[in-house]
């Protein structure tokens, strides 16, 4: 029974080995052939925000968004509060009176709907006007650039673009620990996401940073499919829309990263990351391939670890291989990331703390085991409606 559990074990493995090396291949040639193509027409944009008690972050993005470098009678700005108990609706008014072309919707009723951020994200597309809707967090900060440059990736065949979003740090050094890694998981997490639309593969996305037309969101029938998820506004929406055709890429410039306020605690980084990992069941029938790779990497990952008792030196071979494989990867494009020799410095501690992070949190996020906003999953439903999907 042993050798049987063992040679399973390896062969999980091999298969996550094998995947590795694939995707450092191919995502290396991708960055370096991958070449932007731009567009230089205006269009009518509408940036959408769900807030709930946001306040006081909510006053850093409007002051971004009112010192935009697009044309301002060609954007507008819908927050949908999400029945906030703040002083949300004030600070709205506050810009309104500054002149951001600013629409202020109040969304009642969250308790009657599992995904209160869905509802009022639906709410605020559709009283948008523009022909580009363009979403980002309330406690986001945004360049001055980030409307000039999301749109000009819009040529005529593109429907959606992503975008790159990390926390904020002032200093590096003073950050803590939990601080420090989930920065530079986040940096790290999307130097392979950007690699794989390098390749043309759209798998994932972050609500912190993204822009669609305003036409292919109604095409895939909006949030109707997958409301039924607490969260995924962003990657379950990419998923329908990918299966639908929509071509998706990848916005590599500086002049569209976003910064998102850090979290403080690791309860909150737990409760943040399983959240995430909680669609990847989901990716079965969106998206196999993409379900495929997560579930080869979890292979290497949790295989590595469950090596350590029937092997320590396959173990440890199994470690120095993904060490250096990811080295090829994340060394390569780190500095159009903004990933420093300094920060990069910190990899090995990252590497201690995700092999088993990453681990804890897919399991969470399996079983559902998170809050959000006051909300917590429906299994039962989401079980039912998933067989509609």
């Amino acid at each position: 029974m042993y050798n049987i559990l063992f040679y399973i074990l390896c062969v999980l493995v091999s298969t996550g080995c094998i995947t590795y090396l694939v995707l450092c291949i191919r995502f290396v040639y991708g960055f370096k052939h991958y070449k932007p193509v731009f567009s230089f027409k205006k269009r009518t944009v509408s940036v959408v925000i769900a807030a709930r008690n946001e306040a006081k972050n909510l006053q850093d993005l409007l002051l971004c968004l009112l010192n935009q470098d697009y044309p301002s009678e060609l954007f507008e700005v819908i927050l949908a509060d999400d029945d906030s108990e703040d002083e949300t609706a004030e600070v709205a008014n506050k810009y309104i009176e500054a002149g951001l072309n600013l629409h202020y919707l109040k969304i009642t009723g969250r308790e009657n709907v599992l995904s209160p951020k869905k509802k009022a994200l639906e709410d605020a597309v559709y009283t948008a006007q523009g022909e580009i809707i363009l979403s980002t967090d309330a406690d986001c900060i945004v360049p001055t650039t980030w409307i000039s440059s999301m749109v000009s990736l819009f040529t005529d065949d593109v429907s959606m673009v992503a975008g790159y979003s990390r926390t904020l740090l002032p200093d590096w050094k003073k950050a803590s620990l939990v601080q420090k890694y989930e920065h530079l998981d986040y940096a790290l997490s999307y130097i392979a996401l950007a690699g794989c639309y390098t390749i043309g593969k759209s798998w994932a996305c972050v609500g912190q940073n993204l822009a669609y037309r305003r036409s292919a969101f109604y095409d895939v029938g909006g949030f109707s499919k997958i409301k039924h998820l607490l969260s995924g506004d962003d990657v379950n929406l990419l998923q329908l829309m990918r299966n639908k055709g929509y071509k998706i890429i990848f916005n590599f410039s500086p002049s569209s990263f976003v910064y998102t306020q850090p979290i403080q605690s690791w309860k909150q980084l737990i409760n943040k990351r399983s959240r995430w990992t909680s669609n990847m069941k989901y990716q079965l029938k969106f998206n196999p391939e993409f379900y495929f790779i997560l579930f080869s990497l979890a292979c290497l990952y949790w295989g590595g670890l469950i090596m350590l008792f029937f092997n320590y030196k396959l173990a440890l071979f199994i470690l120095a291989y993904r060490i250096i494989i990811e080295n090829i990867i994340f060394n390569f494009p780190r500095s159009r990331f903004g990933i420093t020799k300094e920060i990069m410095k910190f990899y090995p501690v990252w590497l201690i703390i995700q092999s088993f992070f990453l681990v804890f949190t897919m399991i969470l996020g399996q079983f559902n085991i998170f809050v959000w906003h006051g909300k917590r999953p429906n299994n039962k439903r989401n079980k039912n409606a998933n067989r509609n999907l």
